[in-house]
């Protein structure tokens, strides 16, 4: 059974370890969507003429600066998208730890139920730790159901077609030309 217990133990640390990688990965992806946030809010500023004074005489200076604006929010996106995919994969990993614990404890060791409850000093008992182990999977996975519903988004999002936005350029920047 102790070496069960021990099994168990570095199982749940190697569990901490991607909890402290989500933390991480967590803070980049709002890194990352407070950028997007500043580039579109930033777009309808850009948008209006009034807003470039001298520099509207310069040809095309705001359709460079919106389009290249554009092009910022686009690569976040992206990598929002591979961040998002992050936390995915971890977890997934997570849940694997889950699966791998409880078999390892349940089919390989066959302890008892009375083993399971055993605690030894402080620490523990096995099902309080499979219990814990399963409680941090649920949390993590809807999480990670509320990010994959972003992600669908952001992958969405970016994905208009060219000649469209192109179209619309036309139509509002020939007004301004007039």
């Amino acid at each position: 059974m102790e070496a069960v217990v021990r099994k168990v133990q570095q199982r749940l640390r190697k569990v901490r370890e991607e909890m402290e990688r989500w933390d991480d990965i967590n803070t980049r992806l709002v890194d990352e969507f407070s950028q997007a946030t500043a580039v579109i809010s930033r777009l309808q500023v850009l948008g209006e003429d009034k807003n470039y004074g001298v520099l509207r005489g310069v040809p095309g200076i705001r359709e460079d600066v919106v389009g290249q604006q554009m092009e910022v929010l686009e690569l976040i996106f992206v990598a929002m998208g591979v961040t998002l995919e992050n936390l995915n994969g971890i977890s997934k990993t997570l849940n694997k730890a889950l699966r791998d614990t409880n078999q390892m404890v349940r089919t390989g060791s066959a302890l008892t139920a009375k083993q399971m409850q055993l605690q030894v000093g402080i620490l523990p008992t096995i099902a309080q730790c499979l219990d814990g182990l399963q409680a941090l999977c649920e949390m993590h996975q809807a999480d990670s159901s509320d990010i994959a519903a972003l992600h669908q988004l952001l992958v969405d999002q970016p994905n208009i077609p060219k000649d469209e936005v192109q179209s619309i350029f036309d139509v509002v920047f020939a007004d301004q030309i007039c």
